[in-house]
C-alpha cells in the first residue's frame, strides 16, 4: 500500500515539532494526543514519528485499545517497553 500525502493539521504538527525542538535541547516532553476514531491521530504520530527519526530521535508510543480486558495501564506498559528496547 502505498502512503497517502498528509493534508491538514499543521497546528498539531508545529507543536509537536517545539515538542522535538525542545528534546533535541534536552529538555524532556510527553504528548499526548486523544480524539475520536478515525481522526487522524495514528497518522499525524507516524508522520511525526518519522520526521523526528529523519533527525536521530528515538520516539515510543502506546495505544489505548477498543477492547475490554486490556491489562491495566497498558499505553505506559507499551511506552516503557518501547523505551527499555535497545534495539529501538
Amino acid at each position: 500500500m502505498l502512503p497517502t500525502e498528509f493534508v491538514g493539521r499543521e497546528l498539531e504538527l508545529a507543536v509537536l515539532h517545539e515538542c522535538l525542538e525542545a528534546a533535541l535541547e534536552g529538555h524532556t516532553r510527553l504528548v499526548l494526543c486523544q480524539g475520536q476514531p478515525g481522526i487522524g491521530k495514528t497518522r499525524l504520530t507516524e508522520v511525526f514519528m518519522a520526521q523526528a527519526a529523519a533527525r536521530g530521535m528515538r520516539g515510543v508510543w502506546g495505544v489505548v485499545g477498543d477492547s475490554p480486558g486490556a491489562p491495566p495501564f497498558w499505553p505506559w506498559r507499551q511506552v516503557l517497553r518501547g523505551v527499555s528496547d535497545p534495539a529501538g
